[in-house]
């Protein structure tokens, strides 16, 4: 069973902080709610229904969902090699048509973590 105010998914325990922070900050942040041998992280999602799980949760905190929302995903070890935060497999995508970009519309070669928001289907 998760905390309060965590929700739970496939055994895992989900909780979404309406809070401005960076990749490395809230990754930092997670961690602060490590209890034991459970560790924090932030989201790795692996199918399309924990996709629509983590949107429903967040969306159900903040209505109208941000578009700054952080998962585990990243590639700052190696570009273009994704992997979780969680040491979790890299096993399922959702990218938007053209993701991952490296932020070519910002800084060339500096996007190497990864967020989540939701787009209504055209």
């Amino acid at each position: 069973s998760c905390p309060l105010f965590w929700s739970e998914y496939e055994g895992h325990c989900y909780r979404y902080f309406p809070i401005n922070k960076t990749w490395a900050e809230a990754d930092l942040y997670c961690a602060e709610f490590s209890v034991g041998i459970r560790s924090a992280k932030l989201a790795s999602i692996h199918s399309w229904e924990e996709n629509v799980f983590v949107y429903d949760l967040v969306n159900s905190r903040v209505p109208g969902i941000p578009t700054d929302i952080w998962t585990g995903l990243n590639d700052l070890r190696q570009e273009g090699h994704f992997e979780w935060t969680d040491g979790s497999s890299y096993d399922y995508n959702y990218w938007d048509g053209n993701q991952p970009d490296d932020g070519i519309h910002a800084m060339p070669g500096e996007e190497d973590c990864v967020q989540i928001w939701y787009r209504q289907s055209s």
